[in-house]
């Protein structure tokens, strides 16, 4: 398996080669640049996302407002392979074509045969998703697609392929960037609410069962817990003995309260190596359940827990478009750009000075090298204090909780825009990291 690092090289290395070179052979080409040139119509759009499985579900709102606006066109996905799964729980896509990251040599051959039925297809639009991949950006030009929607980011050039180039905004929520990319195809709305995932039946069946089989009894109140971040910045995680003292503090104030460890396989070593910090009392309601449900078993397990505790990683994108609370954690990276968007959600967030240090500068490296200082000073007792309301059905207030302010409208006004849709007074922030109270309670189907 290709490993992020060694993508993000040759990203930066062959991505920055090769985007010169056809760089100029598009200028040869004239195909300039066509901002404010909105299509009459479109028949086939071509989205394309590659990494975090999160941020497919916040482009989600990006995806029902162009099927809003253009109810008889066919949306795709190019993705990762990994990524196959992501239609069993959330089918907002009407294809998909995967690009095979074993290796080097299945990655350019899937590559290569994608692009030839892509360029086939004849797509009238290709939105290219990706905050700061360079090869992402050849994909725009190989299409042929008539109209080109992408990120521009001049500290990271990625070529002159952009016929819609939209300003990233490095300091707005990830929901409002993937809206700002349909805007610029003249594509508005002002619903940023997650599309639902789909559990079936089926995996609400294979969790009951599964759980039975672990000695996870009906009645018994299930918190998952998730110690991961995945590959991009370890630096994002919690640290596991902190975990482990939330974990003992859970257990001694609620009786009736069971752990679940989750993660991928690929997650068993750490999450196994986390199993073990707990006590020997503990382990009889502490499960560590990784590799053991599929991605639509866990949205179903997720579905029937109280509450996930996480790290900032994909699996907080998944409760809360399953309605289900949370207690997050964000260091390296800014809630701002990534934290839960509703209710039923608490972040912890120090907002020291070196935070948050991920963006397209550093290619979403820490500076730190693991010493994650604006994590470890999140204490077990101040999260603890916060799980317990959850839990007991009490209102809470997170200081981190993000909301959209204004009008889309407004939201979504730069400087390229003709006029402003209206009148914003100069004391209004479009995203605001508010305090206001919130409801713990999940909500009931």
């Amino acid at each position: 398996m290709l490993s992020f690092t060694k993508m993000r090289s040759m990203d930066r290395h062959l991505g920055s080669l090769l985007c010169g070179c056809f760089s100029l052979v598009n200028r040869l080409q004239r195909r300039g640049q066509a901002w404010g040139e909105e299509p009459l119509r479109l028949q086939k759009i071509l989205v394309t996302k590659y990494f975090g499985m999160g941020s497919l579900i916040l482009a989600s709102p990006m995806v029902r407002v162009l099927r809003q606006r253009y109810p008889e066109a066919r949306v795709d996905l190019l993705t990762i392979e990994q990524n196959r799964v992501f239609s069993e729980i959330l089918p907002i896509f009407d294809r998909l074509y995967t690009v095979d990251t074993r290796s080097l040599a299945s990655a350019l051959r899937s590559m290569l045969l994608a692009l030839f039925r892509i360029h086939r297809e004849k797509y009238d639009v290709v939105i290219d998703a990706e905050f700061f991949s360079r090869l992402s950006g050849l994909v725009s030009y190989f299409a042929r697609a008539r109209y080109s929607v992408g990120f521009y980011l001049p500290e990271i050039w990625r070529g002159n392929f952009l016929t819609h180039p939209v300003h990233f905004n490095y300091y707005r929520h990830a929901i409002l960037a993937f809206m700002a990319l349909a805007k610029s195809l003249g594509v508005e709305s002002a619903d940023y609410g997650l599309e639902p995932i789909v559990v079936s039946n089926e995996a609400e069946k294979s969790v009951r069962s599964k759980l039975l089989t672990l000695g996870v009894l009906p009645g018994q109140r299930i918190i998952c817990l998730n110690v991961n971040t995945g590959p991009l910045c370890p630096e994002r995680r919690w640290p596991e003995q902190n975990f482990a003292k939330l974990i003992n503090l859970v257990l001694s104030e609620f009786p009736r309260v069971v752990i679940l460890l989750i993660g991928a396989s690929s997650d068993l070593p750490l999450v196994t190596q986390m199993h073990a910090l707990v006590t020997s009392e503990d382990q009889r309601r502490v499960f560590n359940v990784a590799g053991k449900f599929s991605l639509p078993e866990l949205c179903a397990l997720l579905q029937m827990s109280e509450l996930l505790i996480t790290n900032d990683s994909g699996p907080l994108h998944f409760a809360e478009a399953l309605a289900t609370p949370t207690v997050s954690f964000f260091g390296p990276e800014t809630p701002l750009l990534y934290g839960p968007t509703g209710a039923n959600h608490v972040v912890f967030y120090k907002g020291i000075y070196c935070s948050p240090c991920l963006n397209v500068h550093n290619q979403k490296q820490a500076p730190c090298n693991g010493n994650n200082v604006c994590m470890k000073l999140i204490s077990p007792d101040e999260v603890f204090a916060s799980t317990k309301m959850v839990l007991q059905g009490l209102p809470l207030a997170s200081t981190h909780r993000v909301r959209f302010d204004v009008s889309e409208n407004d939201l979504l006004t730069d400087y390229r825009s003709l006029k402003l849709a209206s009148f914003l007074p100069s004391d209004v922030v479009p995203v605001a990291m508010a305090g206001e109270p919130s409801t713990s309670a999940k909500s009931r189907r």
